[in-house]
C-alpha cells in the first residue's frame, strides 16, 4: 500500500532506528517534490505524449557521414593496440554487447545510407544508449501510442524538477528560449514555459555556462577539453555562445562518432577536425572549434594545453585502473580547472576517491549535483570543482 504524507511524517516520528528513519525521511522528500512539482505551471499530463512525437531530421551532406566513417574505421584500427583501459570496459560493455552492434556494423561496412537511417533516428536508436541521460526502457514506456498515468508523472517530475533547477542556478538569467535546439536525429521533450525543450538540455546548458564563467577572465582563445563528451550536447551550447573557445572530446569511437554527426550537422560553417585527419600533436588547436578524438589519443594532448576538463558521470563508470589512468592525463592537460560531476556510492571507485593530486589542484567546491532528484530521490551525485595550484604551472 503507498503511504500519503501523514502516514510517512508519522512513521518518522517513531522510527525504531536510524536506518529506518533515513528511509522514510527520503521517502517523504521524494512525496514532497511530487507535491510541488504538480502544482507547477507546466505541469499536464496531457502534453507528455506530444513531446514524443517524431521528429526525424532530414538528410544530412553524405560528406559529413563519409569523414564520420572514415575517422571511426582509423580509429577502430588503432584501438586494437592501445592499452587496455581504452577498451571497453565496466558499465560500458553490457551496453555495447546489447545495443551497439547495429552501428558498429553499419560504420565499419562504410554504410553512408544505413548510418543516415540510425543517424536520423538517434534519441530513440539504440546507437545512443546511455548517452542521453534517458532510461534504456524508454521505448516501452514512452515512444509508443499509450503512455501510461504513472510514466507521464514521471516524466514531468524529472522534467519539470531539472528546469526549475537550472532556473535557480542560473539565477534565472536565461530563458526556456535558450535551451531550443537544432532537430538533430529524432529528439524527444517537452513544451516548457512555452518553448520545446529537449531532454536534458538544462543540465548541459547549465555546465557550458558554467564552463565559460570559470574561464571569463582568460584573455585569449580558450581550450576546453571533455573526457567522454556523450552525443556533444554540452559542446553544442559551449560552441553556440562562444566564439572564442575550442572544444576538444575523447570519447570510445563509437561515441565520438556520434559526436562529430551532432556537432557537424549543427555547425555546418565551423572548422572541426576528426580523428585521423590530421596528428594531434602537430595540429593548432586554435585553428578549430571542435577537435573530436578516440579515447587513447588524450595521451597526445600536449602538456597544460587545455584551461579547463570536464567529465559528466562516465569516470565513475570506469575500472579503477581506467580511472587512475584518466586522472594522471587530466591533471598532466590541465592548466586551469578540472570540472565534473560523478557517483559516490553505486559505482566501482566513489567520487570523493578518485586521486587527484592534493600538491596540484585544490578542491574548491563538492557539492550536491541534484538533476536526477525528481526521479531518483536516494541520487548520490556530486560536483567537484579543482582549480590548479598556480604554484606548479
Amino acid at each position: 500500500m503507498r503511504m500519503d504524507m501523514g502516514r510517512i511524517l508519522s512513521s518518522l516520528l517513531v522510527a525504531r532506528n536510524q536506518k529506518q528513519a533515513q528511509k522514510l525521511s527520503k521517502l517523504l522528500t521524494a512525496k514532497l517534490l511530487e507535491k510541488s512539482l504538480q502544482l507547477d505551471q507546466n505541469f499536464d499530463l496531457n502534453r507528455v505524449s506530444k513531446g514524443f512525437i517524431d521528429r526525424v531530421s532530414p538528410d544530412v551532406d553524405p560528406e559529413i557521414l563519409r569523414r564520420i566513417v572514415v575517422s571511426f574505421q582509423k580509429a577502430k584500427r588503432a584501438q586494437q593496440l592501445a592499452a587496455s583501459v581504452y577498451q571497453v570496459g565496466n558499465e560500458w560493455l553490457p551496453i555495447y554487447e546489447s545495443c551497439m552492434g547495429e552501428i558498429i556494423n553499419t560504420l565499419s561496412n562504410g554504410d553512408l545510407p544505413g548510418l543516415q537511417k540510425i543517424y536520423g533516428n538517434f534519441w530513440r536508436d539504440q546507437c545512443s544508449s546511455g548517452l542521453i541521460g534517458f532510461g534504456h526502457d524508454a521505448n516501452q514506456k514512452y515512444f509508443g501510442k499509450n503512455i501510461s498515468e504513472k510514466d507521464k508523472k514521471t516524466f514531468l517530475a524529472d522534467t519539470i524538477h531539472r528546469y526549475n533547477l537550472w532556473m535557480r542556478q542560473l539565477a534565472g538569467q536565461y530563458t526556456a528560449s535558450d535551451l531550443a535546439g537544432p532537430d538533430i536525429g529524432n529528439p524527444f521533450g517537452y513544451e516548457l514555459d512555452g518553448i520545446f525543450v529537449r531532454s536534458g538540455s538544462d543540465y548541459l546548458h547549465y555546465y557550458s555556462v558554467a564552463i565559460a564563467r570559470y574561464l571569463k577572465d582568460v584573455c585569449r582563445h580558450k581550450i576546453v577539453m571533455e573526457v567522454g563528451g556523450g552525443f556533444g550536447g554540452m559542446a553544442y551550447y559551449l560552441l553556440r555562445d562562444n566564439l572564442d573557445i575550442t572544444y576538444v572530446d575523447f570519447d570510445l569511437p563509437e561515441n565520438m562518432a556520434l559526436t562529430a554527426y551532432y556537432l557537424m550537422t549543427a555547425f555546418t560553417d565551423k572548422k572541426i577536425l576528426l580523428y585521423g585527419e590530421a596528428s594531434l600533436v602537430d595540429v593548432n588547436l586554435n585553428d578549430y572549434a571542435a577537435v573530436i578524438m578516440p579515447n587513447f589519443e588524450i595521451q597526445n594532448m600536449h602538456k597544460l594545453s587545455s584551461d579547463i576538463a570536464f567529465n559528466s558521470y562516465s569516470l565513475a563508470e570506469m575500472s579503477k585502473e581506467t580511472i587512475e589512468k584518466y586522472i594522471i592525463e587530466i591533471q598532466r592537460i590541465s592548466r586551469k580547472y578540472f570540472l565534473h560531476v560523478n557517483h559516490t556510492r553505486n559505482c566501482v571507485v566513489s567520487a570523493d576517491d578518485f586521486g587527484v593530486n592534493a600538491k596540484l589542484f585544490d578542491l574548491m567546491h563538492r557539492a550536491p549535483a541534484l538533476w536526477n532528484l525528481g526521479r531518483n530521490p536516494n541520487m548520490d551525485e556530486f560536483e567537484y570543482l579543482y582549480k590548479r595550484i598556480e604554484d606548479c604551472v
